[in-house]
């Protein structure tokens, strides 16, 4: 066996073995720190991640090892020390692939293998020969992975009719996408037995039943290929159904019913049912979704419980909880799901209690894009509005919605402070012209803006007529926001809180403020406008193969304002961008171009004024080249949601020296957008200095076009010109998207005009 032939065969079945569905607690549990490190820079790489064959797959693990000497190195050494073999195995799609990553390879030397006796790869299929192998290291663990036991919540949270079968450990259930067909016996899951005293190093091998060896489909479900085929990623389009148990036609005030939630094809037995996108990943057949009640009018358990959810959409078994009506008429029930903490769907069945009308039902989700492995969330809150103030829910810390006594004037007053403060600093000369700020002016932007994003959390969360438990919110958004980087999300309807600008504290003290206070200068924020779902929510990676679209709106009579020139500044930029550029400047490039049923550009970025209205937001508006402008109104009727863009645009609107720009801008706009099939917007909570606008879209876009997801580079955009620069500013940008949206594969960096 040849060089290139040996070197194709370990990357087929290595590519092969990276694949199992627990992912990188299988590959730490069973090989080498070599083997482990070589995972983490394969699955890191882009390549890996738009593989589509095992072919592609294997080849980037060949490519990781060549660009990597050392890494190499440790791999082959571990390879002739006998603590990992490769053994034989018939599987047409592995055998299919190592001949074409052979081919691939060709006479290309990679970095040398051991000499052809050290591999048995080539045992006849009927001997089942695996290679001479040292006594297992250190680093062996038991043959069988013990089975990971779900915790029982208490009899009173509720039953489940048909238990969900114990699946591999936790590290493995949503990331990685675990089986529900998972068992110790499953071969494709465990090494090969052994005593302990002589246990072998783990076997990777491509065959039928081969130890170690990952079949390609992950454990099954739809979307799989053939024989050994695995399972692409994909959105799943199914059912989440509320049946009420019984057959009470009418439900009586004091007496208890049971509330069966379920995945799956939509139920005529159900009380409600609604459509539910649910995204897999590459290899995982199964999600588990967290379901919970909350009710003011219904008595219902204070715990989750948990579902799993296969590709065919159906959940295995149903979650059953006891609900209670408190009184007759009108009577609410929420149904909230969750995927680790990531929101997925709201629905809503409001009840007339002793009456037989029909029951009414309302289902929020995201609009903004569906993960295709929904990553977890440190913290996230729902506020939803409610007569004379909001209902918020946050799961694990309240039972049930806690009511925020705050009406929609005082949350626009205080909202109105921050805008205030902020409008105080960017009005300043030196912060309107310069990019570094000196220590004297920041300390006291400081003092202005910390105040009033301090006021703002008090508002909420500490009001005169806060309860205990919504005081307990507040310190709790403190306590689990304090540390390392966390993603707070939040869900809302009807609350456009610039977020990034609340300042936390424990008590607020002018001697001691600290611009890392700021929740947006120490974490990534998500926020996520909660409304009714219409369509299929767009996955998180914008593809930049064939080519990565981006049209660029500019208003140009910024630069007659401006001794910067930005509008020019940024036009050098793009063109050396290296992207499928559009340019427009008028109304009707945006309106018959940019927004039209045909648009193909998967990023829409807008530098511009933008306007907004305190009144109606239909009266907000963008300003484009010559004064043009468009209102909000104006967009919804020539350019109607109904006509959806198909390429779901990240939409950036950079609003430079805007007058009147508000958060309540962008609760008209970014529900627009995003009904157009938008994935997301991003943009700024007040005018904005021209010059460090364009800085900011220069460095915001070389970091997402590199792949970094999109919260992380807006939070390292602000900590840099921060740290740089003394400059505050980019905390003035808002993300009202899924804030793990990337470019995949990364774009070259751009190229100096």
């Amino acid at each position: 066996m040849s060089a290139s032939e040996e070197r194709a065969f370990e990357a087929v079945v290595l590519a092969n073995s990276f694949t199992q569905p627990r992912g990188r607690a299988y590959v730490v549990e069973f090989f080498p720190a070599s083997v482990v490190a070589l995972y983490d820079a394969v699955v890191a790489r882009p390549d890996w991640q738009n593989a589509q064959t095992l072919t592609e797959r294997a080849l980037a693990v060949a490519a990781a090892l060549d660009e990597d000497s050392e890494l190499d190195a440790r791999y082959r050494a571990d390879v002739e020390a006998g603590r990992l073999g490769f053994g034989a195995g018939e599987d047409e799609e592995i055998d299919r692939a190592i001949g074409e990553v052979s081919e691939a390879l060709g006479g290309r030397v990679l970095h040398a293998g051991p000499p052809e006796e050290a591999m048995e790869a080539e045992a006849p299929a009927e001997a089942g020969v695996e290679s001479p192998a040292a006594e297992m290291p250190d680093y062996a663990a038991e043959a069988e992975p013990p089975m990971a036991e779900m915790p029982e919540a208490p009899a009173e949270a509720g039953m489940v009719d048909e238990a969900v079968e114990a699946g591999p450990p936790d590290d493995g259930l949503l990331g990685g996408g675990a089986t529900e067909e998972w068992s110790p016996e499953t071969p494709s899951m465990v090494p090969p037995a052994a005593d302990e005293s002589t246990m072998e190093p783990p076997l990777i091998a491509g065959g039928d039943g081969a130890p170690g060896g990952a079949t390609a489909n992950g454990g099954g479900g739809s979307g799989g290929g053939g024989s050994g085929g695995e399972p692409a990623a994909e959105t799943v389009q199914t059912w989440l159904n509320a049946e009420v148990q019984g057959d009470d036609d009418v439900l009586s005030v004091a007496t208890e019913y049971v509330l069966a939630v379920f995945f799956g094809e939509k139920s005529e037995a159900a009380a409600g049912a609604a459509p539910t996108a649910i995204a897999f990943a590459t290899g995982q057949s199964a999600v588990d979704v967290t379901v919970q009640l909350v009710s003011t009018d219904f008595t219902v358990p204070p715990f989750p419980q948990q579902l799993r959810v296969g590709r065919d959409g159906a959940s295995k078994g149903r979650a059953l909880f006891p609900v209670t009506p408190l009184h007759g008429g009108a009577s609410t029930l929420s149904i909230l799901v969750d995927v680790q903490g990531n929101f997925l769907q709201r629905l809503e069945l409001s009840f007339d209690v002793g009456s037989s009308a029909g029951v009414e039902t309302k289902s929020f989700g995201r609009p903004a894009g569906a993960a295709v492995a929904m990553e977890p969330r440190t913290a996230s809150m729902q506020f939803m509005p409610a007569t004379g103030g909001y209902e918020l829910f946050v799961k694990g810390v309240t039972d049930q919605q806690v009511f925020v006594q705050l009406t929609q004037d005082e949350l626009a007053a205080r909202i109105g402070d921050v805008r205030e403060a902020l409008l105080k600093t960017v009005k300043d000369p030196t912060f309107a012209l310069e990019l570094d700020i000196p220590p004297d002016l920041g300390a006291a932007a400081l003092k202005e803006l910390a105040f009033a994003g301090f006021r703002l959390y008090q508002a909420i969360f500490a009001g005169p007529f806060a309860s205990e438990e919504l005081k307990r919110v507040g310190r709790w958004l403190r306590e689990s926001l304090a540390d390392d980087v966390a993603t707070l999300q939040v869900v809302s309807r009807g609350f456009p809180v610039p977020w990034a600008l609340m300042y936390l504290t424990d008590r607020f003290s002018n001697t001691a403020l600290d611009w890392h206070d700021f929740i947006g200068m120490r974490h990534v924020v998500e926020q996520i406008p909660m409304r009714e779902i219409s369509a299929m929510p767009p996955v998180t990676t914008i593809a930049s193969t064939p080519d990565l679209s981006v049209r660029v709106l500019f208003n140009d009579g910024i630069d007659a304002q401006m001794p910067s020139h930005p509008v020019a500044a940024q036009r050098a930029y793009w063109n050396a961008r290296g992207v499928a550029l559009g340019v427009g400047t008028k109304v009707d490039d945006l309106v018959t171009g940019a927004l039209a049923t045909g648009a193909t550009d998967k990023v829409l970025y807008l530098y511009c004024h933008a306007v907004a209205s305190d009144k109606d937001s239909d009266d907000s508006y963008l300003v484009l080249s010559g004064d043009e402008r468009i209102s909000l109104g104006q967009l919804a009727v020539y350019a109607p949601i109904e006509d959806q863009l198909p390429a779901h645009p990240l939409i950036v609107v950079n609003a430079c020296e805007s007058g009147d720009l508000s958060p309540n801008f962008y609760d008209g706009f970014v529900p627009y957008f995003l009904a157009k099939g938008a994935r997301g917007v991003v943009g700024t909570e007040c005018k904005t200095p021209g010059r460090f606008a364009s800085e900011w879209a220069i460095a915001f876009f070389d970091r997402f076009f590199s792949g970094e997801p999109l919260g992380a580079a807006v939070l390292g955009i602000r900590r840099e010109f921060l740290e740089k620069h003394g400059n505050p500013l980019g905390l003035l940008y808002g993300v009202h998207c899924d804030t793990d949206t990337r470019v995949d594969p990364a774009l070259a960096a751009s190229v100096s005009p």
